[in-house]
């Protein structure tokens, strides 16, 4: 088995743990491989629909982990106990779909080593989420698929709210800054194009309510490019 582009990111930020478990599973690659390659000792594979556990189980069938890989039917986090939230998986689904699933399961997260976060969609409302809900990012990455980039969140709960982020950074996380990931400029220059687009989009409308929306957008538009002039961009 090999794990490419977001996976290979994912599962290269799983800690060494005793339970693995993956949330909306579908095919099971990440729990598999991380079974293989001895990351876990255990993987829960779990998915709301029947169907996604069907694919997880030819893929247990197929590497013969019966004996070590469990799949259970279930709402996000709702089939893991306190006492299994070690590493967790949260791949694959929208921000606000993850967002949605943590808060159901709140007390399961909080248990949770750590959670590792890859969103498809809104990624701007994880950061904020997970700060205003006493979560530590520990760590971020980048991956490339064809023309897009995804964003992994490596993430725990420590009880400490934090409010002291600009906006600039819902878009890119401060720990991404840090790490000056190799995709990082490619991030930067997509979110520029977005932003151009957004603000040219509220001067086109030309409705006077909208005067202070544009000045917003357009600082926020303007810190995107000093950051990516700071890198030489």
């Amino acid at each position: 088995m090999v794990l490419k582009g977001r996976l290979k990111l994912i599962y290269d930020m799983i800690n060494t743990c005793d339970i693995l478990s993956d949330i909306g599973t579908d095919h099971a690659l990440i729990p598999a491989y991380a079974l293989l390659n001895g990351r876990c000792k255990k993987a829960l594979a779990c998915d709301v629909k029947p169907g996604p556990l069907e694919r997880a189980e030819r893929t247990r069938r197929k590497y013969m982990l019966e004996n070590s890989m469990e799949l259970r039917m279930g709402s996000g986090l709702v089939p893991v106990s306190e006492r299994e939230a070690d590493v967790i998986v949260m791949a694959g689904m929208g921000g606000i779909l993850i967002t949605e699933l943590i808060l159901e399961s709140i007390n399961v997260a909080r248990k949770a080593n750590c959670i590792l976060i890859q969103p498809m969609t809104n990624q701007e409302i994880i950061r904020p989420f997970l700060w205003k809900n006493g979560f530590e990012i520990i760590n971020e990455g980048l991956a490339q698929e064809g023309n897009k980039l995804y964003e992994v969140i490596l993430t725990r709960y420590t009880g400490i709210q934090r409010n002291d982020w600009k906006r600039i950074h819902e878009l890119i996380g401060d720990v991404l800054i840090r790490n000056n990931d190799p995709l990082f400029k490619d991030l930067i220059k997509e979110h520029i194009r977005k932003q151009k687009k957004a603000v040219n989009g509220l001067k086109s409308a030309k409705a006077t309510f909208d005067a202070h929306k544009i000045e917003m957008e357009e600082k926020l538009l303007q810190e995107l490019t000093d950051l990516f002039n700071s890198l030489g961009g």
